[in-house]
Parts: C-alpha cells; structure tokens; sequence
C-alpha cells in the first residue's frame, strides 16, 4: 500500500512538472508572438525574437535573440541586437488593467547608429514609437459605447548595460567605428492609463538619446584626430614654404 502511495505521489509530481513545463513553454510562446506582432506596430519596422522562456509561479522570464529593423531609407540590416533580455513581472498584474513589469535587465545591446542629411536611423524609431503611442491614446468617450482601452504598461526599472554604438556616418567617409553606450538605468516607465506603446516610446528616448551622444562624442574625437594629423603632415611644407619666403 505504501509503495502504491509513493509511486502515486510520484506520479503526480513529474505530472505537475510536465504541466508547469508547458505552461511555461506556452506562455513563451504567446510573448514571442506578442513581441513580434506588437513591435511592427509600434516601431514601423520589422521586429523579431528568437525565444522567451516565462516561469509562471515566480514571474521571471528571459527573452533572447531580440532583432529590430532598420527604417527604409537606412542601409542596414538592423538598427538593434539584444542576445538576452531578463524580464521580472507581477504575475497577478497580468488580470489586471495595468500590467507591473518590476524589472527589464538588457545586456550587452548592439546599436547601429546610422547618421545622414536627414538625421539617424534611432531617430526616426523614436518618432514612429511617438506616433503610435499617440495613435493609442484613449478616444473622446461616445454618449453610446466608449471605446475599449487596451492594457495599460508600467516598468518600474529598465537597466541597459554593456551596450555598444556601431558609428556609420557619411562623415567618417564611408568607414564604421564602434564605441561603448554608457550604462543607463531607467525608472517609472509607462504607468496605469498610459499604453505598452507610451512606455516604448520613453525607453526609446532615452536609449536613443544616449547612444547619439556617444556616436556625437566620437565623431568629434575622430574630426579631432584627422585634425592633429593633418597639421602633423602640413607643418614640414609650411616650413619649407616660409624658407623659401624669407630666400
């Protein structure tokens, strides 16, 4: 009887662990679409990710493979790399109106920051996230039926670190250069009443922001060094010139 009770006992365990399992891989699976269904919407290119594991009872999760689009116009490939993204959640917030994202940790983000004429490619995301988060603000009520609000979004805290800036500039004369993004910690993103959208459009600000100062900061060390050696290479025909002045 014992040994009846053990393997029963047993039995239900690895069931309750293979039923945990595919919650888990279900769940994965609805963020994956969510990002990649959502993301187009919100930043006007194409957005991909390659897997998201959620662990229901703790409300942790991870997303890997993270891929946003370049804008048309831009010659690259991609304007945004994230191998792994750890994400924290309220599981409980997500039956209610405003889902509570307690943390985003993004690590080691690769940006490619394309600059031209008419501004750069981060630019011109952080306007489309702008425009979408507008387009979803809450309608004038109707005396009849309101319009239905989606879920609103709140990230309490949003870290990005290790990133880089891959530089391509028409100034740079056609080549690319690499330089560190400063690590950037955010707080308050979104909040109740304000969409997934709004709460995009503020991170997008800030990491855009940021990456253009350092893409800024780079180009004028770089101007700076093609500076010192130019005068480097001109100062021996200079002197040869006022040689031959005082000849």
């Amino acid at each position: 009887m014992k040994n009846a009770l053990r393997m029963a006992g047993a039995l239900v365990a690895v069931l309750l662990l293979v039923a945990i399992g595919a919650l888990s891989l279900f769940l994965g699976r609805i963020v994956k679409a969510g990002v990649e269904a959502a993301g187009p919407r919100v930043l006007g290119v194409p957005v991909t990710l390659a897997s998201a594991t959620i662990v229901p009872w703790s409300g942790r999760g991870t997303l890997r493979g993270l891929v946003i689009g370049n804008p048309p116009g831009f010659r690259g490939p991609q304007a945004v790399r994230v191998g792994e993204i750890s994400v924290t959640l309220e599981p409980s917030s997500l039956f209610s109106d405003t889902i509570v994202v307690e943390s985003v940790a993004v690590r080691a983000p690769e940006i490619d920051l394309e600059l031209g004429p008419g501004g750069s490619n981060l630019a011109r995301l952080q306007k489309n996230a702008e425009a979408a988060a507008g387009g979803s603000a809450p309608a004038k009520a109707a005396p009849a039926a309101p319009a239905k609000k989606g879920k609103s979004l709140l990230i309490r805290d949003l870290a990005v670190t290790g990133g880089k800036v891959g530089l391509s500039a028409a100034a740079l004369g056609g080549k690319d250069m690499s330089v560190a993004l400063p690590d950037l910690r955010l707080t308050n993103l979104g909040g109740p009443g304000r969409s997934p959208a709004e709460a995009a459009s503020q991170a997008l600000r800030e990491i855009a922001s940021s990456a253009q100062r350092a893409g800024q900061a780079a180009l004028q060390r770089a101007g700076a060094q093609a500076l010192d050696r130019a005068a480097k290479d001109l100062a021996p025909k200079l002197q040869g010139f006022l040689k031959g002045l005082r000849r």
